[in-house]
């Protein structure tokens, strides 16, 4: 590891810091995107000239011990190799390496730190500046949903919408409030989200969109607002949650478990299948208390994770050009 490190530091190099995400918030389904303070950290290096003996991405923390860690790599190095795709020299002498504490398949943004990387890095180490709006567009195109890219790019609670046939992302990005935090419950399994979507109906009734409509427009307000009682009664959607409790057992278990203590809400994160908990910070002892018990019971007990918003999204560090050369 230490030879890995000594020539790596030789190399060409920049770093990011991404946070991970949450979305939807109930009824925010495909416009609401949350920045949270659990970070995938990815270096790029550029080497003097191709070296087989060291690994195209190499993982570090948490994520080295996942079994969808390798399928992360392969999403990195496949959107390069998109974007590279007549500069084979420079995709040769590139290596990632990737130290992330961000859960992957349980609807925390795994995959979006993953294709906003590779995005930053293709522009960065072809001497572009990157962008937000070219990001947005571009990682749209690759996959189609815009909120948690625009929460991983901007940090706090981001409503994004799609202009011009999704060529391009309008956003507004709204201040959370400092002492409304989440426990978020990670469950032993991963969900794809393709799946998770297949299962949504084509078409709703017209008093069930209106319903989520209504619903979107509150909980933005009671946000803006930091109003609790208008952020509860927000907290109720119809379009996609009904349709993926199977999916995640531990939604209804929850609800039920602490329907007498005070939280703010408790909805799915994106399509699951972490479930978050959102509770003001001076009821929070008392809600991990019983969380922790509710854990305890637990055949495969979900993993909790106390998170706060980050409110900076997606930050550079780190760069160097190298030791000098004559």
């Amino acid at each position: 590891m230490a030879e890995l490190e000594n020539k790596l530091n030789q190399a060409r190099k920049f770093s990011l810091r991404l946070p991970g995400t949450t979305s939807n918030l109930g009824p925010g389904l495909d416009c609401l995107g949350l920045a949270l303070n659990i970070y995938s950290k990815m270096s790029f290096f550029v080497l003097d000239q191709n070296d087989p003996g060291i690994p195209l991405i190499t993982f570090k923390g948490s994520i080295a011990k996942s079994g969808l860690a390798q399928d992360q790599g392969r999403l990195t190095y496949t959107i390069l190799s998109k974007l590279w795709q007549r500069d084979h020299d420079l995709l040769q002498r590139v290596r990632i390496v990737v130290d992330s504490e961000i859960p992957l398949g349980v609807g925390l943004g795994s995959s979006a730190t993953a294709i906003l990387g590779a995005l930053w890095a293709a522009s960065v180490l072809t001497d572009r500046i990157p962008s937000t709006a070219g990001l947005l567009a571009e990682a749209c195109a690759l996959e189609g949903h815009p909120e948690t890219f625009s929460a991983c790019l901007l940090g706090g609670l981001v409503v994004s919408s799609p202009m011009n046939g999704g060529a391009k992302i309008t956003t507004q990005k709204l201040i959370w409030p400092a002492d409304w935090h989440f426990l978020v419950l990670s469950p032993q399994y991963s969900l794809n989200t393709a799946n998770a979507r297949s299962i949504l109906p084509a078409s709703v009734k017209m008093q069930d969109a209106i319903h989520n409509v209504q619903k979107v427009a509150l909980l933005v307000a009671a946000v803006a607002r930091a109003d609790e009682g208008a952020f509860r009664d927000a907290l109720d959607d119809r379009l996609h949650e009904p349709y993926r409790m199977h999916l995640v057992p531990e939604l209804a278990k929850l609800r039920r478990e602490l329907m007498n203590e005070p939280i703010l809400g408790c909805t799915l994160s994106g399509a699951g299948s972490s479930v978050l908990v959102i509770v003001h910070e001076k009821r929070k002892a008392q809600v991990l208390e019983r969380l922790q018990y509710w854990v305890a019971t637990e055949a495969k007990p979900p993993r909790i994770l106390d998170c706060q918003v980050d409110d900076q999204g997606v930050q550079e560090f780190e760069y160097s050009s190298g030791p000098a050369r004559n």
